[in-house]
């Protein structure tokens, strides 16, 4: 016991992560890898890793690292021993060579589980895309964050923002509907088209994010020409079990206050197969304050909850997921201005109008006042599949959402009698059914891949006391056909590709202003898209990917149609009816080094897109009967996009931790030889982290700090926007943690600094860098409970 009280808690998070490259039909596969102390990180020499059914073995080297070669395809019982840490036995179902880190825990009689973690590459997936993640303790650490700024983690993503609450993915210099975001496996399909309209997941739910960077249109179809989200939970669990977890979290900046829990288990005898899992958040903030003052109507209120079935065989299985978010966002009070004098003032101003704290917190300080936004997101969804021998797997998966939005104007409206009413000016109703069938064949030849199918049809209706839509109603269908092969004639080399053809039908129903006559646009769209890529491991810890391809994507109804206030951005936005077809082409590539002190990976990309569409800003201005307001205008142009990411984890000694990061983004105007608005500026952060196998009497002791650089954004066309770039800036960051154990659970405790200098700063991807500064310094508690009423000899399914 008090052996294992000497190590880090941070690093038993994390499981096995496997990545399963390609399958094939012979006994020519491999498994490779190295084994790691799960408390300290440090290499485990000599360890030795057994497959039980082919009585085959090897042993680590002096890096920790080990090969088995000639392994056929199939599921083996893997056994890792170690003198002085735990045997770990577990199942790896393989079918292809396979690169797995074992992480193994020290030896104690008191412990109860050993969490395995794997990592599968699934069939239709293409791997030669760039691909990053989030998960473990660095995904543990951005909770009670949101999804975008959870995001900001990867090298390659930064956000684009409408004040501190809301927060969109951007990735390579792309966002909104050129970012495909999957919750559970299903496409998320909200009001997407507005920038300040936040995806609608509860990250809570997620036990790994990952990011496809670049164009993964093959298997998602239109609109991931920028990338893909994954939003992953975990498996639910396969052997008897009852356990979960407690994620508490509170912040100063804010007063913010989060909770979410999980449950989860299996049954055996009778009802073997059958698993479940419930999950539950409640989150509120009040006004944020920035370094001088505090941003008035700036709190948020969620409400989320969710529920997972399933039951499975050997040759079949059901699934069905259900989920409900809601969220209330208060939109910053002083972004409106009576005339053009005064909005221009709204501009210049160091600082805007600012009450003591003594008044928010006398009319309530999580109190949210018009104007704000709420929103309501349910999502079912119902996956059944069956795999037989030489037939493969046959998946289906059907998915319903429906997306309630109501924004509600700083001014209460009046109602038909004329009274006031304390009602939405715009109400968007969404309703969105997706349907998916994939057939993963065996493989031959050292041949795999996939067959597939989509389907999925949207209707919105607006609602509103505004005269006019500031979108229109409209019904659209869409489906695709795909098919993905890969060939691995060895355990080096891969070469995939992929082809898909897409069909999208839309029709607008609009009222003509003069006439107040109803007439309908319809708009129709057809395109093929194509990808190459190819792999190349030449060593165990060195390997190369690069993957070549197109896109598309069509103009959504508000780029197409939108005239009037987006209420959260403060602008006037006009839509172009005569907008055309996107059409992107992408070279991205990765070269990855994986030692046992190094590790790095360096991407860089280029992306080409034809008829890109922006939002411009046309430095007029617009007044209605609320006001003047900034005009955007939607328009098109070719557009260059290219940059590097680098990623690097270099462990200086077992227990000191250098984690560097850098993107770079360039993006060019080819029609004007120019350059182009709101691209995200360079990107540059490091962390210094220390870890402690026993301090004070506690249990994994770690202290980081860190900071991010962000220069200012010199490259934009002169006089284009209606303030200059905001300046660059450098924010610091700090973080303490450790754990206790308490009744055989590791209850980890965290404290984290943000901007601790409290700097005064704007972000030139934040919409309200025209009127306010962004928050000021916030120190964090989190606190993260595991528990478990039914402890299991070998859990496949880790929570975290």
């Amino acid at each position: 016991m008090h052996t294992l009280k000497t190590f880090l808690i941070c690093c038993c998070l994390f499981g096995v992560h496997a990545s399963y490259l390609h399958a094939q039909d012979s006994c020519t596969l491999s498994l490779s890898g190295k084994v790691v102390c799960t408390r300290t990180h440090e290499i485990l020499t000599y360890a030795i890793i057994y497959i039980k059914e082919s009585k085959k073995g090897a042993a680590t080297d002096e890096k920790g690292m080990f090969l088995i070669p000639k392994i056929c395809p199939g599921k083996y019982s893997i056994q890792v021993h170690q003198m002085g840490h735990r045997i770990l036995d577990t199942l790896i179902s393989i079918s292809g060579n396979t690169h797995v880190v074992f992480d193994l825990p020290p030896d104690d009689t008191h412990l109860k589980e050993i969490s395995v973690e794997s990592h599968q590459v699934k069939k239709e997936e293409v791997e030669t895309v760039h691909k990053s993640e989030l998960s473990g303790e660095q995904l543990q650490q951005t909770r009670g964050e949101n999804l975008g700024d959870a995001l900001k983690e990867i090298a390659g993503v930064d956000v684009i923002q409408s004040g501190a609450t809301i927060a969109k993915p951007v990735i390579h210099g792309l966002h909104s509907n050129r970012i495909l975001i999957l919750n559970n496996g299903v496409r998320q399909e909200g009001q997407q088209w507005g920038d300040d309209h936040a995806p609608e997941i509860d990250p809570f739910i997620a036990t790994k994010l990952s990011v496809i960077k670049g164009a993964a249109s093959i298997r998602y179809g239109s609109d991931a020409i920028g990338g893909v989200v994954l939003v992953e939970p975990a498996e639910l669990p396969k052997e008897k079990c009852m356990n979960g977890e407690l994620n508490l979290v509170g912040m100063d900046n804010s007063r913010l206050f989060a909770g979410s829990g999980i449950l989860q288990g299996a049954f055996d005898n009778k009802l073997s197969g059958l698993s479940y899992r419930i999950q539950g958040t409640y989150r509120q903030a009040g006004n944020i304050e920035t370094p001088d003052y505090i941003l008035d109507n700036t709190g948020l209120l969620e409400k989320n909850y969710s529920g997972a079935v399933a039951y499975e065989k050997e040759h079949y299985g059901l699934n069905v997921y259900y989920s409900h978010f809601y969220s209330e966002l208060g939109i910053f009070t002083y972004s409106e201005a009576s005339n053009p004098a005064q909005l221009l003032q709204l501009f210049q101003e160091l600082a805007p109008t600012n009450f003591p704290l003594s008044y928010y917190l006398q009319k309530g300080f999580y109190k949210i006042n018009r104007g704000y936004q709420a929103v309501s997101h349910n999502l079912l969804k119902a996956t059944a599949y069956v795999k037989y021998g030489t037939f493969g797997k046959l998946e289906a998966t059907f998915a319903r959402q429906t997306d309630s939005r109501q924004e509600y104007d700083l001014d209460v409206p009046y109602s038909i009698n004329g009274s006031l009413d304390n009602a939405p000016q715009n109400n968007f109703d969404l309703t969105t059914h997706t349907a998916e069938l994939i057939w993963e064949h065996n493989s031959w030849h050292h041949i795999s891949g996939s067959l597939g199918g989509s389907f999925i049809t949207e209707g919105n209706v607006y609602t509103g006391l505004t005269y006019g839509a500031l979108i229109p109603n409209y019904r659209n269908y869409g489906g695709g056909l795909f098919l993905i092969e890969k060939w691995n004639p060895n355990d080096k080399f891969t070469l995939e590709a992929g082809i898909r053809s897409d069909y999208k039908w839309q029709r607008e129903y609009m009222l003509n202003p003069t006439s107040l006559l109803e007439y309908t646009n319809t708009q129709q769209y057809n395109a093929t898209t194509a990808t190459i890529g190819a792999s190349y491991r030449f060593s165990p810890t060195v390997s190369l990917s690069m993957n070549a391809g197109n896109g598309w994507r069509a103009p959504s109804a508000f780029e197409l149609y939108a005239f009037g206030v987006h209420g959260a951005t403060g602008q006037f936005v006009v839509g172009d009816s005569t907008l055309k077809l996107e059409q992107s082409y992408n070279f991205c590539s990765s070269l990855l080094y994986a030692g046992s002190k190094l590790e790095a990976e360096l991407g860089a990309y280029v992306n080409v897109i034809d008829n890109y569409i922006y939002l411009k800003p046309t430095l007029t201005t617009h007044i209605n009967i609320d006001g003047y307001f900034p005009v955007f205008d939607y328009t098109q142009t070719n557009a260059l996009f290219k940059g590097i990411d680098l990623d690097v984890k270099w462990h200086i000694t077992p227990q000191l931790l250098y984690e560097p990061k850098a993107t770079l983004i360039y993006a060019n105007d080819l029609t004007t030889h120019g350059y182009l608005v709101l691209i995200p500026p360079q990107r540059f952060q490091n962390k210094l982290e220390y870890r402690w196998k026993k301090l004070a009497g506690l249990r994994n002791v770690f202290v980081n700090g860190g900071n991010l650089i962000v220069p200012a954004q010199t490259r934009v066309p002169p006089n284009s926007d209606f303030v200059p770039p905001p300046k660059g800036y450098v924010l610091f960051s700090a973080s303490v943690g450790c754990s206790v154990k308490v009744r055989n659970q590791d209850i980890s405790f965290s404290i984290i600094c943000n901007n601790l200098l409290n700097t005064v700063y704007r972000d030139y991807m934040d919409f309200f860098r025209y009127y306010a500064d962004e928050p000021g310094r916030s120190v964090q508690l989190k606190i993260r409970i595991p528990f478990q009423f039914f402890p299991t000899k070998t859990t496949q399914t880790s929570i975290n």
